[in-house]
């Protein structure tokens, strides 16, 4: 296998990961953090947010660094291929801006609540706040999903076309 079969490989893969890291977020953690007590909720939250940052941002710069030098790589040769690879590039570096423009914003909110709730049960007001977050969360995580399986599906895409 030559380095640039295992890049592309590795390039995918990273992509992969990135988007289905993120899919689990909302479609396993975002249903049981609402099922759960809003001051709970959002220390849970607090919890996996700081690890989720550095993991999934690493996972994504990967990502992007791995499709940049495939594109890079196809470029350099003169082959057309490349503003394929160039495609997962942006589309999984798009990642990091999103996530810091968007979604991030919403989750020190929750992050907020988290602090604020540590020694105290909370009333309505604030359970109904904690509920309207998560959700604009999970909508906003989704388009991350949607980036990286999207930069993977096209790498993907490319490598069983033979390219």
């Amino acid at each position: 296998m030559t380095t640039l079969a295992a890049t592309k490989g590795l390039a995918i893969a990273a992509s992969l990961l990135s988007g289905g890291a993120s899919s689990v977020m909302s479609l396993v953690m975002v249903p049981t953090l609402l099922a759960a007590p809003h001051n709970i909720a959002a220390k849970q939250f607090k919890l996996i947010h700081n690890l989720k940052w550095v993991t999934h941002s690493a996972t994504a710069l990967v990502a992007a660094l791995l499709h940049g030098y495939v594109a890079y790589t196809y470029h350099q040769r003169g082959l057309p291929v490349w503003s394929r690879w160039a495609t997962g590039a942006a589309l999984t570096a798009a990642i990091l801006p999103w996530s810091i423009g968007a979604v991030e914003p919403v989750s020190k909110q929750i992050v907020v609540i988290a602090g604020t709730s540590e020694n105290r049960e909370g009333g309505t007001e604030i359970s109904v706040k904690t509920e309207r977050l998560l959700r604009r969360w999970d909508v906003l995580n989704s388009v991350k999903s949607v980036l990286a399986v999207s930069a993977g599906a096209v790498g993907l895409y490319t490598v069983l076309e033979g390219q």
